[in-house]
């Protein structure tokens, strides 16, 4: 089987000595560049094949990306449906200044989250510290847990009972608003106007929940103190206790923004997808690049091959079809005494040269 080797013009020679199959070897001067174009679509068609099991993988890789990536972003769209009028309620009063009438204070999501995040171990580490003391056990042990867990809960009920007031608050604002602006005290755009809603609050919500935080408040206090020393040291360890979920609510009470009812964004997890999906496509890219790459550099040697045959055909003399096209010129199609001309050689050479600088 004839087979392109490392040296330029093997494979050329290989066919001019007929060297090979013995239909290769009876081939002529008008087949010999035939057979050697067959040789490279399949050395060619190899490279292509080596590469595709790869190339599928990667694609196949990518489409599941893809369908992951639009099915997160439909479940998103979902939601927002779900509060769409919500959502644009706070953007129609954000736009009116309803938040310069209501206690604000803003952090970025970043800053509010650690915030919260910091008083929630705060209540956490106390309480269960507290019960610790008061069961006369150990640190981590299964009561200290609960009463972490405990602290925890508060913390919940004081988070929703921050947010419950902010409502009542914007609730009361939002009717101020609207009446100063019917009054014409206030100028909005008439076009903004109708849409305006003013949301409503429960008051029997807001009891219940005010309710259910102090009875936890007082309860998690009485039990500290009852189980602690007699001494000042205690009394204000049970106070300090039940500052801190107090201090929960009133940070969150100035942190939390009810009118900031945005769409969904994407989180860690979409931005996670779409990093591995743009490192698919890379990847993808680069193996086409690669592919493309050593296809054109067994092309270019190819060309050696065939400018090499067509060389050697007319040192014997023999009939050619093609003539091959180097530097913008034709090498001469008649040879002088069976010979090629000077400039053959040189321009072979040249060829030859250049393919064995592509190897390295």
């Amino acid at each position: 089987m004839l087979r392109r080797g490392n040296q330029p013009g093997k494979l050329a020679k290989q066919l001019i000595r007929r060297v090979g199959d013995a239909d290769i070897a009876l081939a002529g001067a008008e087949t010999r560049p035939k057979v050697l174009k067959t040789l490279e679509d399949a050395e060619v068609q190899e490279i292509r094949a080596a590469t595709r099991a790869d190339a599928r993988s990667l694609e196949e890789e990518i489409a599941e990306l893809r369908t992951e990536i639009d099915a997160r972003a439909e479940r998103r769209e979902r939601q927002s449906e779900l509060m769409r009028h919500k959502i644009e309620q706070g953007r129609l009063w954000r736009s009116v200044g309803i938040q310069e009438r209501i206690p604000q204070l803003h952090l970025s999501s970043g800053a509010r989250a650690v915030v919260l995040t910091v008083l929630a171990i705060l209540d956490f580490y106390v309480f269960a510290l507290a019960m610790a003391t008061v069961t006369n056990v150990a640190n981590y042990s299964v009561e200290w847990f609960v009463g972490g867990v405990l602290g925890l809960a508060i913390f919940a009920i004081g988070f929703v009972l921050a947010h419950a007031i902010k409502a009542r608050i914007l609730s009361k604002a939002q009717r101020q608003f609207l009446a100063a602006a019917d009054k014409g005290t206030l100028i909005i755009d008439p076009e903004i106007r109708p849409q305006l809603v003013d949301s409503r609050s429960s008051a029997m919500a807001l009891t219940l929940t005010g309710m259910i935080f102090i009875v936890m408040l007082i309860v998690s206090i009485g039990v500290r103190m009852s189980g602690g020393s007699d001494d000042q040291y205690g009394s204000l360890m049970a106070v300090f206790q039940g500052l801190i979920p107090l201090i929960s609510v009133g940070v969150e009470l100035y942190l939390h923004d009810p009118t900031e009812r945005d769409d969904p964004m994407p989180n860690w997890r979409d931005r996670r997808l779409e990093r591995h999906l743009a490192k698919a496509e890379r990847r993808l890219r680069v193996v086409a690049a690669q592919v493309e790459a050593r296809v054109a550099q067994v092309e270019k040697l190819y060309r050696v091959e065939e400018a090499i045959l067509d060389v050697e055909q007319k040192d014997m003399g023999l009939r050619h079809t093609t003539d091959l096209v180097l530097n913008g010129g034709h090498i001469p199609t008649v040879s002088s005494n069976g010979r090629v001309a000077e400039v053959d050689r040189d321009q072979l050479e040249k060829t030859i040269k250049m393919a064995r600088s592509s190897r390295s």
